[in-house]
């Protein structure tokens, strides 16, 4: 399979940019047509692929790694499907290339001594955070490594390319990875016995501690512990990067154990660790504090059933739909696509979507989409008035940022042309940033509760409320029902 600069796919992807190596074999930047967003599409290199198992397989860790839906710290995978008869993944495309690039590149070590530290740091916690969550998954990623680990624009890191991983489950005692990359493999990965999710642990210490000496020092990953004490022996500073806090040396020499059950094998005690050495160190909480999920169960159901509904599977998707809308009644992108697929068999829209949404629109009085669906499927139900009312209140709202993409769903909503939208993407310290704020407002209402101060509880839950994105959060809206 092989694509040029310009080329169509299934009719579906417009291949942007070829990109070569790695253990996904050649990757391809493409624009997804009806989603509009730019999409990674990879395949492994073909001796992974050579026996119908390993093709199951694949497929199969590539359901499990889509299941994991929207998450600050893990890269997207849309889904799996074959292309020209080759199994590939269509994932989320990171533009701010892989840490291995920024260690290369010397620009992860920007700025003056504090500043390099505290983003080392954060990419540290983020990247534990996002193997915690593929471990609760019971995924193996099984190729950890700087180059597995991509930024986005604003330096956010995700773990990406589960395309090696394998389930650990007691079903599987003897689960072993496809490869390896020889550098940041543990030492029973390098033997090539069964794995533990503490294989993962060991390469991310290694990544981490390639990160700190600007690059690898050491042929296998085997000798990781040898080249730990090393470059602690030097003051764990390597030329112009800030020397390694003692904590996080401490840390990482508990992952570098070489027997496996030795090690420290819990990513979110991993990551705690790391956020308490940031604060320790600066004073302030760690920019990738631990994220809250519950905010976006419903955006990733809600991708899920528009991934499905990409690859035809139906059925799938209105369940899908039909369980966003249990967990967030009023979730506008779910709403919308429900409305929208029922009026493609019908011909009608439901004034149930459209009540939804407008209730949306009083809860969260800052988002401009629930706006802009309700004015598309106005347009759809011939109702002009409502529907240009709609679209110029979701323009009030808006900024110049989302100007564009107003227009395009607009534009398609005249045409009738429109497809399932994505919910936007979660990404990095800005949500975190959000969700702790979020968490303290939420605390400080509980706690007036308890002490009977209800007008201080309304005023805390009006606050939480002025966040972007968490008006509709499960925890709020509890409290306010309560309270009403």
């Amino acid at each position: 399979m092989s694509f040029h600069n310009g080329d169509i796919i299934e009719g579906l992807y417009q291949v942007m940019e070829t990109y070569g190596g790695g253990g996904m074999g050649l990757v391809y930047r493409a624009r997804h047509l009806s989603w509009s967003i730019d999409v990674a599409i990879k395949h492994p290199r073909s001796e992974f692929l050579s026996a119908q198992h390993q093709i199951d397989e694949f497929q199969s860790e590539c359901s499990t790694w889509s299941a994991l839906g929207l998450h600050p710290y893990v890269a997207t995978c849309y889904y799996s499907r074959k292309i020209e008869g080759v199994p590939c993944v269509v994932a989320e495309f990171l533009p701010g290339g892989s840490l291995q690039d920024a260690i290369q590149r010397k620009e992860i070590f920007r700025g003056d001594e504090g500043d390099c530290l505290a983003r080392m740091l954060t990419i540290a916690a983020s990247t534990a955070w996002g193997l915690a969550s593929a471990h609760e998954a019971r995924l193996i990623h099984c190729d950890v490594k700087p180059g597995n680990m991509l930024l986005t624009e604003f330096g956010t890191a995700k773990i990406a390319d589960f395309g090696l991983a394998v389930a650990f489950r007691p079903s599987r005692p003897d689960a072993k990875a496809a490869g390896l990359t020889v550098a940041f493999a543990s030492p029973e990965q390098i033997r090539g016995v069964p794995l533990s999710p503490c294989a993962d642990v060991w390469s991310w210490a290694a990544s981490m501690l390639a990160m700190f000496a600007g690059g690898v020092t050491w042929e296998s990953g085997a000798a990781c512990g040898a080249a730990l004490g090393e470059c602690l022996e030097g003051g764990g500073k390597a030329y112009r990067i800030p020397p390694m806090p003692k904590p996080f040396a401490a840390l990482l020499g508990e992952c570098l154990r070489f027997a496996p059950e030795a090690r420290i094998s819990d990513f979110g005690l991993i990551a705690e660790r790391i956020c308490l050495c940031y604060e320790e160190l600066f004073g302030e909480p760690c920019p990738a504090s631990k994220p809250d999920l519950d905010l976006i169960s419903a955006d990733s159901l809600n991708n899920r059933a528009v991934s499905r509904y990409d690859l035809g599977d139906f059925t799938e998707v209105y369940s899908l739909l039909d369980e966003a809308l249990t967990i967030d009644p009023l979730h506008p992108e779910s709403n919308f696509n429900s409305a929208l697929l029922g009026y493609s068999s019908t011909h009608k829209v439901s004034q149930t979507f459209l009540a939804r949404l407008e209730q949306a629109t009083q809860f969260d009085l800052g988002e401009y989409r629930p706006w802009l669906y309700r004015a598309c499927l106005f347009n759809l139900d011939g109702r002009s008035r409502d529907a240009f009312e709609s679209l110029e209140k979701s323009r009030e709202i808006a900024g110049l940022y989302e100007a564009p993409e107003i227009q395009r769903l607009w534009d398609l909503a005249t045409q009738r042309k429109m497809n399932p939208v994505l919910a936007p993407p979660i990404s990095g310290e800005d949500f975190a940033h959000d969700s702790a704020r979020f968490g303290r407002l939420i605390a400080k209402a509980e706690l007036a509760v308890s002490e009977n101060r209800l007008d201080d509880a309304k005023r805390y839950l009006l606050m939480s409320g002025d966040i972007a994105g968490f008006a509709r959060h499960p925890q709020r809206r509890r409290m306010i029902t309560k309270l009403n």
